[in-house]
């Protein structure tokens, strides 16, 4: 007796095709929110770092210049314009050093601190001719939300202390990202 079997047709059925393409669908649709959560992500970290490391940087270069100050002063006319310290600019008078870091006798370099619009922060270097710091502009942050600074005596020739609260914020999309530094800072012998 011959039995015949019947060749199945090569080929997928219906369903086989339904179900290989519902999980390629599922894998697409993965791989987007994958993408989709990276960027998000990553946009974040990039917006927090940016206020977070303006902040960082504000402090720090205010720190550098006030720590080795002599004196808060009250006016100084730099060579474009003149500054005035207040509770939203600092104006310092520096010892000036030469190429080795010594302190030159008798000179001095001079810097403000001052805002530019309402988030733009500026620092001015008008240092002396023998003195090693070099003279210019830097805008230090465009993402300053607030600036107070406090003197610890209204007389400019008696601060010993400047202590500055900086608030720094950014946008990342609906979320706004804040970062806030405060600091007391002692002038240089005292």
């Amino acid at each position: 007796m011959i039995t015949y079997r019947s060749k199945r047709p090569g080929g997928f059925t219906m369903i086989e095709t339904v179900i290989v393409i519902a999980i390629g669908a599922s894998v697409i649709i993965a791989i987007a929110l994958l993408v989709y959560n990276f960027n998000k992500i990553s946009a974040y970290n990039t917006i927090s770092a940016r206020s977070s490391g303006s902040a960082t940087a504000i402090m720090r270069e205010i720190e550098s210049l006030v720590l080795p100050a002599n004196a808060v002063l009250q006016t100084h006319t730099f060579p474009n314009a003149s500054y005035t310290s207040t509770a939203d600019s600092l104006v310092l008078e520096i010892p000036s050093i030469d190429i080795s870091g010594n302190i030159i006798a008798s000179t001095y370099d001079y810097a403000a601190f001052y805002i530019v619009g309402t988030t733009n922060l500026y620092r001015v270097l008008q240092p002396n001719a023998l003195s090693a710091r070099v003279s210019g502009t830097k805008l230090l942050s465009s993402t300053l939300s607030s600036l107070t600074i406090t003197y610890n005596d209204m007389d400019f020739t008696k601060v010993s202390v400047a202590t500055v609260d900086i608030q720094t914020q950014a946008n990342a999309k609906k979320d706004i990202l804040t970062d806030r530094r405060r600091e007391q800072i002692r002038l240089r012998n005292h």
